[in-house]
């Protein structure tokens, strides 16, 4: 619940999910808290294709943020857009109420990236396949959604395990992360070829913390996703 401190439940410098309708769809951005007044909230202003975000006062959007038990959601407007100390900024109305939609999740991106991955028999187990390529779907610090083509030998169920390595910049890498498989689906056009959703079980702080400074790197320019997904 919103503390008496802080009825808004964010804080300065935390980093929220600003949506924007677009449409038919929605323009999602990461983007920081700069300031919380009396006027409202000041946040950066998303960059699209290295220009600035069109953000014309009275725009309808939505704030997303996260804390330990759960993601947080409220509707606020553009009340105007400017500077501070140089830094382009919008400045958003205060929430008149909080609502609590789901328990918390990192932030997930939609990416292109290309994985290394073999079964293992159970955590830190014996290696039972060798390696095989496939591609990152989507990313998280919490886990990750990838596809590959697996050989008919190789059955994936659900509880399995993972040995993943995969380069997330070209300064940073992670190797021999475990992860465990929480979802298989299959590819309804190509029979050997499956979605794999799954956790990391075994990753650490420092890779994490580099995945979510990737994710926000990549997401200066937005995703768009259509409403309701």
């Amino acid at each position: 619940m919103p503390s008496a401190s802080n009825p808004l439940q964010i804080e300065i410098r935390d980093r929220v999910e600003l949506h924007v309708p677009a449409g038919e769809s929605v323009a999602i951005f990461t983007v920081r808290v700069q300031e919380i007044s009396e006027d409202g909230i000041t946040i950066d202003r998303p960059i699209i294709e290295q220009r600035l975000m069109p953000a014309p006062p009275g725009k309808s959007v939505d704030i997303y943020f996260q804390r330990q038990d759960a993601t947080y959601r409220f509707a606020s407007k553009i009340l105007n857009e400017t500077l501070l100390d140089k830094l382009p900024v919008l400045l958003l109305q205060k929430p008149r109420e909080i609502e609590r939609i789901q328990r918390r999740e990192h932030f997930r991106l939609d990416i292109d990236l290309p994985i290394r991955l073999r079964l293992l028999r159970g955590a830190g187990g014996e290696i039972i396949s060798p390696y095989f390529i496939g591609k990152i779907i989507n990313l998280s610090a919490g886990g990750v959604k990838f596809s590959a083509e697996l050989p008919d030998d190789i059955a994936v169920i659900t509880n399995d395990i993972f040995q993943l390595s995969f380069t997330i910049s070209k300064t940073f890498s992670v190797a021999g992360v475990e992860a465990l498989v929480l979802k298989v689906i299959p590819d309804t056009r190509i029979a050997q070829k499956q979605s794999f959703i799954c956790r990391f079980l075994n990753i650490p702080s420092a890779v994490q913390e580099a995945i979510i400074v990737q994710n926000i790197r990549y997401q200066q320019s937005y995703r768009v996703e259509s409403r309701g997904r």
